[in-house]
């Protein structure tokens, strides 16, 4: 199978995983795969970003990026904190309800990494996790 397909499956794979867990956790919320996107770019962050530098880091417009933000704000999964230093920037962070939320990504991956262990053997997921490795490390863009 060419690189390509395989990794055009591992997305679907990931992306049933993904339906599934919510379809058996309805009551939490659901998230589109952009406001996803959006909170991973908050999360990973080491320190409260700026509206500019989230829409640097996805690659999309400040207007896209604000009304993006305005929209999770308004779900409760973000909080915008006036800079102390200059009042015309605002630091966004993640609220106690999408740091909950973001929790669920670690039983999806989870899943899927058990998965992956009962087909592949301990060498073979060691060979994978080092080559994973080296590409996010290598590619970056």
């Amino acid at each position: 199978m060419e690189l390509k397909t395989s990794l055009e499956h591992i997305e679907r794979y990931s992306a049933k995983l993904w339906r599934l867990h919510c379809k058996q956790h309805k009551d939490n919320i659901i998230l589109s795969f952009n406001e996803y996107d959006y909170l991973k770019v908050i999360q990973y962050a080491e320190k409260p970003l700026r509206l500019t530098d989230i829409a640097a880091q996805l690659e999309v417009s400040k207007p896209s990026a604000s009304n993006m933000i305005v929209r999770l704000e308004s779900r409760g999964l973000v909080s915008r904190k006036q800079s102390s230093e200059d009042a015309r920037v605002s630091h966004i962070t993640l609220t106690d309800k999408a740091v909950q939320l973001m929790q669920f990504d670690d039983v999806i991956y989870a899943s899927f990494a058990n998965e992956i262990e009962k087909v592949l053997t301990k060498k073979e997921c060691q060979q994978l996790e080092g080559l994973l490795a080296k590409l996010f490390t290598q590619l970056k863009p």
